[in-house]
């Protein structure tokens, strides 16, 4: 969904901490709410033009601050900010119409999980999370959604319990995040069930809002803007 119009603004950071591989920013949330799950942001650092701002999902921590998840190794400059600069919120989310908890079935694949962390309010229950991670260090991210979800890490495939999930039948949809890869995959599993899917993919991006053409992805047989496609699209649309 596009609901709330895009602007730019400087965001305090209060503080940052680890959780497990990542670092987990927390900013000044009383200015600046979380976008709608699957939206995104473009962050930099506040005053700074030697690094590029790049897409990041915010999320709700709790009243008054909203959050990021950074991997110290690509967005650790976010990490030891002062200040962000946020321009958002950009792109389409998850269309959550008609959906609840109970018939929904969230999958993720490392730091993509962040677009997810706040569909548990919206849904107003707890729905099951799959999440595939390289490390059981970066599987501790997985609280942030929920506490007691199904990990499998490398070399075993998320798309495994998913086919179990799909199979023992009750799921009604199933909103995923993460690499292209891992999103065909849980995509072609949900279509053989015949299970609505929602995915957020992963791209670089320079502008966020359809300007620079970096990223591009294919969707439909033809290469589209993820930024205004998505970063949400139907699994249908991945071919």
């Amino acid at each position: 969904m596009t609901s709330g119009h895009a602007r730019l603004v400087e965001v305090p950071v209060l503080g940052s901490e680890p959780r497990g591989a990542y670092a987990l920013v927390r900013l000044e949330g009383t200015s600046y709410r979380a976008p709608a799950p699957g939206r995104f942001a473009m962050a930099g650092e506040a005053g700074s033009s030697t690094v590029p701002p790049r897409p990041v999902g915010l999320f709700t921590l709790r009243s008054g601050e909203v959050g990021i998840l950074v991997d110290p190794g690509y967005g650790g400059d976010l990490a030891r900010a002062s200040a962000l600069q946020l321009l958002g919120p950009l792109g389409r989310g998850y269309d959550l119409t008609g959906l609840d908890a109970a018939g929904t079935l969230l999958v993720a694949g490392g730091i993509g999980l962040t677009v997810l962390v706040d569909v548990p309010g919206a849904l107003g229950g707890r729905p099951r999370l799959l999440a595939g991670f390289r490390t059981a260090e970066q599987a501790e991210a997985a609280r942030l959604v929920d506490a007691d979800a199904t990990l499998v890490l490398a070399p075993a495939t998320v798309t495994e319990p998913l086919e179990s999930a799909l199979a023992a039948g009750g799921v009604r949809a199933v909103l995923a995040a993460g690499p292209l890869g891992m999103m065909r995959a849980v995509a072609a599993a949900c279509a053989a069930h015949d299970v609505p899917c929602q995915v957020a993919l992963e791209a670089r991006m320079a502008c966020g809002f359809g300007a620079c053409y970096g990223c591009a992805v294919e969707l439909d047989g033809t290469w589209q803007r993820l930024c205004i496609e998505g970063p949400v699209v139907d699994g249908r649309r991945l071919g």
